[in-house]
């Protein structure tokens, strides 16, 4: 999940749309990643992917740093145009999944864009559509999604349906309230998004706060690393960073290089001179951290 700076909008246009999704839908697969759930906002977005070979983080950083550049550029801009880095949660497919893949692709409906959950289907910019319609958006992966939800796609999709059903009944979405109508009236009649229009996003703040633990609200310090690799594993900071043959030793060194490259977006260069390694020897600790800590990241 990320937003615009001051919640201001980060899409006004088709084009800003399809710059955007354009750009995640190649680098996740580059990245040979999987999207569940998708959905583009005027000033947000929101995803849940499951990671591929590289890190979550630098995928959006291609993606987000590649986009505002391009952003900047057609609107003779300068400056920031996300709010900090992205947010993202760790979870397994419990009922956080259940509840996250209905309450992104309902965003549009919360938001006033779409007049009722059968209007849903003309969202463009969400997964819901390919979804129910049987339609390629080129980026969710139905079957991967799906199998959470029952054990054949006919079953499957209906227990989609009904869930999606149930949470827009909830949270009072079934149909179109006076206040939403005028939103989506005004909304087709100027073709654009008003600033401040859009509800908090409580769930997903309250996920966040809830898995604080798992949480990277904002790029670690190698230092916090460092301080947090001693902890888990038991080895001492300073033994960590010391040339050493011992093997839990050499375990945390590679856990440590991989959560740098992760979670601090640290260089090799910066890397190679801590711990005094060469570039083939940083590579090789990053790959083994990466196959210590093998995370299934779901990024919202």
């Amino acid at each position: 999940m990320s937003r615009g700076i001051e919640r201001r909008e980060i899409f006004s246009g088709e084009e800003d749309y399809a710059d955007f999704f354009g750009r995640f839908r190649e680098w996740l697969n580059k990245f040979r990643g999987k999207c569940l759930a998708w959905c583009l906002m005027p000033n947000h977005f929101h995803f849940v992917v499951i990671r591929g070979e590289r890190p979550l983080s630098e995928l959006m950083h291609h993606v987000m740093t590649g986009y505002a550049v391009n952003f900047n550029l057609r609107r003779d801009r300068a400056g920031h145009l996300f709010q900090n880095r992205y947010k993202a949660i760790i979870c397994g497919f419990d009922e956080y999944f259940m509840q996250l893949v209905p309450y992104i692709h309902l965003n549009p409906l919360r938001a006033g864009l779409v007049r009722d959950l059968s209007d849903l289907v003309n969202y463009k910019w969400c997964g819901h559509a390919s979804l129910v319609t049987g339609g390629q958006d080129g980026l969710i992966d139905k079957q991967e999604l799906l199998q959470h939800f029952g054990d054949n796609e006919s079953a499957s999709l209906a227990k989609y349906i009904k869930v999606m059903s149930e949470k827009a009944k909830e949270h009072g979405l079934a149909a179109p309230s006076a206040r939403q109508g005028a939103r989506l009236r005004a909304l087709r009649e100027t073709g654009a998004c008003g600033r401040g229009m859009f509800s908090g996003d409580d769930f997903v703040e309250g996920l966040l706060k809830a898995d604080e633990k798992n949480i990277n609200r904002a790029r670690k310090s190698r230092a916090e690393l460092l301080a947090e690799v001693s902890r888990l594993t038991g080895i001492p900071s300073e033994e960590i960073l010391r040339p050493s043959r011992n093997r839990e030793s050499a375990r945390a060194r590679a856990i440590y290089c991989y959560l740098c490259k992760e979670e601090a977006w640290v260089s090799g260069t910066e890397l190679m001179a801590e711990l005094k390694i060469n570039q083939s020897g940083i590579s090789k600790l990053i790959n083994k951290g990466r196959d210590i800590v093998k995370p299934v990241q779901l990024g919202i």
